[in-house]
Order: C-alpha cells, then sequence, then structure tokens
C-alpha cells in the first residue's frame, strides 16, 4: 500500500528530474491517409524544458532514419513544417484550423523515415521555462542544451543509434544548426577514446539547410545590391541611400567581430548599423521579403498564410489534450520569448558558417536549398560563404559550373551536384521552400537516409 502511495510521486520527480523524458501521450494521427503514430512529450533539462513530437515512419520508413526538424528565428517554431507538408497531415488554406480538419499530405516525409520535430531553443513554441531556470540566449550556449535533449532521445529511442541521422533546420537555423553539429562532433570527440563513454557516439550524416543565415557578412553585403540595385526594387532611393551610408560602418564593424574581438557589447553596437527594422524589413518594401512575387506583408503574421491558422489550432484545447502539454506553458506563441533572449544578445552578428569545418571534415554531408524569390536570406549571399568555407569538397565546388535544372519536381539552378557539398536554388520559390514545393524536399529526405544528396540534374 506505502509503495502504490508512492508511484505517482516517484513518477512525477523522474519526468522532471534533470536530462530525463516525459512521454505526454502517445496518439494516433489519421486524416484519410492510413494511421501514423505520433509520440508527444518532454526532455526536461536543468535550464528549461524542451517539446517535441515524434512522427513515426510509414511502414519500413520507421527503419530508414531520423530527420530531426527546428527552425529558425531564433525561437521559432518547428511546428508549420509538420503540418504544411513534412508530416502525414497538414492545414490547407480552405480547411479548418484543427486535427481534425487537417488534410492528407501528398509528399509526407514520413513515406521515407522518421520525423522528430522539436521545439528550440527553450522558450520556443511549447518549449518552457520555469523563473528559476535560466536557458541559453546564445547560439554557442543553446547548443549544448540541444546535444543534451539528443542524448535523451537517443537514449530511450536505441534503434535510432544505427540509423542515419539527418538534421533539417530553415532560415536561422543556418547560425545555430552549425553550433549544434559542432558542439555534438566536439562532445563525441572528447569521449571517443574512453572505453565505456557515458554518452551516445552519434554524429549527423547529413544536414539539409534551407534558406541558411550562417554568415551576417555574407548576407549584409548582398541586401543593398539585390534590394537596392536589382529588378523589382524593394525600397525606394531614400532608404537605399540610408543602406549605403551605413554599409562601410556596418562591415568594418563585422570584420572587427569576426577577425579580432566578439563581444555582447560590441555586437550591440554593430547592431545599430547592420540590422533593419522589422518595420524595415516588412512594412517598407514593395514586395514581401519572403517572396518577392507576392505583395507586402505587415504585421508579420500575415506573411504567410498558415500563421493564424497553426496559432488557432496549436492553441485549442483539442491540440493541448492531444499533444499533452502542461499547464506550465499558458499560450503557444509561433515565435516565442526565446527570440527575445537571442535579440538581446545580438547573436546574429556572427559567422557561424565557420564551425561547419571540422563537421564536413568528419564525414557530415551539407545540402543547402534556397527559394531564388527570397530577399531575407540572400541566396547570392548563401552562394558566397559556401565558396569559402574550407572542407574536402571546396575545390570541386569553386570549380563546379552553376548547371540549370528542369525536372517534374523543380525548376532552378545546382552548384556541384551529386556531391557530398552541394546548392540548390529553386525558381518560383521563396523563403519556405515546403510551401510551393513540397516534393522537392521529400526527395531530399529519401536521398538523405540513403546516404545521399539529392541530385535534380539526374
Amino acid at each position: 500500500m506505502v509503495l502504490a502511495a508512492l508511484i505517482p510521486f516517484l513518477f512525477t520527480y523522474t519526468t522532471r528530474h534533470t536530462d530525463t523524458l516525459e512521454v505526454t501521450h502517445v496518439r494516433n494521427l489519421n486524416c484519410g491517409a492510413g494511421d501514423n503514430t505520433v509520440t508527444n512529450g518532454y526532455v526536461h533539462l536543468q535550464n528549461g524544458h524542451m517539446f517535441f513530437s515524434l512522427f513515426e515512419g510509414k511502414n519500413e520508413a520507421k527503419d530508414n532514419g531520423l530527420v530531426i526538424q527546428f527552425e529558425g528565428g531564433p525561437g521559432a517554431t518547428a511546428f508549420d513544417y509538420p503540418f504544411i507538408g513534412a508530416g502525414p497531415c497538414q492545414l490547407t488554406p480552405d480547411g479548418e484550423p484543427s486535427l481534425s480538419g487537417l488534410s492528407p499530405s501528398p509528399h509526407p516525409w514520413t513515406d521515407h523515415a522518421n520525423l522528430l520535430v522539436v521545439d528550440y531553443p527553450i522558450g520556443t513554441g511549447w518549449s518552457y521555462n520555469t523563473s528559476e531556470q535560466n536557458p541559453a540566449s546564445t547560439s554557442d550556449k543553446a547548443a549544448e542544451e540541444f546535444d543534451d535533449f539528443l542524448q535523451v532521445i537517443l537514449k530511450q529511442w536505441r534503434q535510432f543509434q544505427s540509423q542515419p541521422l539527418i538534421m533539417s533546420t530553415l532560415s536561422y537555423g543556418g547560425t545555430t544548426g552549425a553550433h549544434i553539429a559542432a558542439t555534438v562532433l566536439k562532445r563525441n570527440n572528447a569521449v571517443k577514446d574512453q572505453l565505456f563513454p557515458r554518452r551516445v557516439i552519434k554524429q549527423f550524416d547529413q544536414l539539409i539547410f534551407g534558406n541558411p543565415f550562417a554568415d551576417a557578412m555574407s548576407e549584409i553585403y548582398t541586401q543593398w545590391d539585390v534590394l537596392c540595385d536589382s529588378e523589382p526594387k524593394a525600397y525606394n532611393q531614400t532608404v537605399c541611400n540610408n543602406m549605403r551610408n551605413n554599409l562601410t560602418i556596418c562591415l568594418d564593424k563585422l570584420r572587427y567581430l569576426d577577425e579580432v574581438e566578439s563581444t555582447q557589447e560590441l555586437r550591440k553596437d554593430a547592431i545599430q548599423h547592420c540590422v533593419q527594422s522589422p518595420e524595415l524589413r516588412f512594412e517598407a518594401p514593395a514586395y514581401n521579403r519572403y517572396h518577392r512575387s507576392r505583395p507586402k506583408c505587415w504585421p508579420p503574421n500575415t506573411c504567410f498564410w498558415w500563421m493564424d491558422k497553426l496559432t488557432e489550432m496549436m492553441n485549442s484545447q483539442e491540440t493541448r489534450d492531444w499533444l499533452g502539454i502542461t499547464q506550465d506553458v499558458e499560450r503557444w506563441w509561433y515565435a516565442g520569448p526565446a527570440m527575445f533572449r537571442f535579440i538581446n544578445t545580438a547573436d546574429v552578428l556572427q559567422s557561424a558558417y565557420k564551425l561547419l569545418r571540422p563537421v564536413l571534415e568528419s564525414g557530415t554531408r551539407l545540402l543547402v536549398h534556397s527559394g531564388m524569390e527570397d530577399t531575407m536570406v540572400m541566396p547570392s549571399g548563401t552562394a558566397s560563404w559556401m565558396r569559402r568555407l574550407p572542407n574536402p569538397q571546396l575545390k570541386a565546388f569553386r570549380s563546379s559550373e552553376t548547371r540549370q535544372v528542369s525536372n517534374e519536381l523543380m525548376t532552378g539552378t545546382v552548384i556541384n551536384p551529386g556531391s557530398d557539398y552541394s546548392l540548390i536554388s529553386v525558381k518560383e520559390a521563396g523563403h519556405i521552400v515546403i510551401e510551393t514545393h513540397p516534393a522537392v524536399l521529400q526527395a531530399m529526405v529519401k536521398e538523405a537516409v540513403k546516404g545521399e544528396n539529392y541530385d535534380p540534374s539526374r
């Protein structure tokens, strides 16, 4: 009787203890496309609680590999991807914003792999921290929290230790993802010679970066050219003159941060000359910066059709119960408190792509895809840092001609196709390629679990 009375207390203590996993619900998701098992839960860390949903692969795909999806921002939820194409069921522009109103996804990743969706960093989406906890506010420290999270996942689902591990991320995920991949490798190397290491030694087999912000300098020096000196122009002459006047000062400050000294104070000082206000990014342009063939959007939540729908669905009692969300989180936000923490440390002003050098040298593949209509993260800026990142494929990448491609999935270009270091640019796609070209992203996942980068030229 005493033992029975203690069981609820012991379960609560165990699931809330540091570096432990709490499964809140195992659910079946069926929108007319068959049964799909989804495991929801929290990994409880020292400085907060990271929420995840594991969408199990269909049939034999559950043995193919694990794709971990998180978002950019920093501090933007990852739960748009599973509900706009990556998961088995999706929201539609004309559908009801509810779990029961979802429709089958035509190109789900779960046909080829398991999909682990993570609200990262802590303070994003359903992830949260208490007032007594102090989660990371910079990409390097947040990467350590992600590694702690990943270790718990790999120990809970041991089958993933022997399956391909793929990281998929977007936008500012180019910065946070580079830190994560480098941190995982560094921690693995620190214990690889131990006879019985306590950690699971598992490196990413492939990184899939979408429109990645991985180098502040590359993006900033291409902005004036793309926004002010290319048609269609985003800004009037007054705004462009101001941008041009700040450009030299900004680049000088960034070079100092990159080559000499990087402190929070110096980064905050540089932001005044380098980073545009939200109003200038969204309200002032002549078009939608996320997709320049569309009208401008203001406020930002109107930039994508699914933002309000997803927010309504996630905050419904139906979804909270289905996910098993703790009452510690009062409301789900597309961009959570983590965004403000990272903004306050000026984390954005860095050259995170340089962290990828040892990762690529260790054998991890990198596939980058960019929407050619995106002007938030310039495709030309992405190509720039990829041409400067030392790695075993750099010489081949630099000598590779930009090849025009057109197939049943996409039209666009590819650099260094069929290699472990490749850049794909998709015509008529914007900042979030999966919105307009879900089949292309599915093809990338399909090839990734086979050990290859998707080659659209084949």
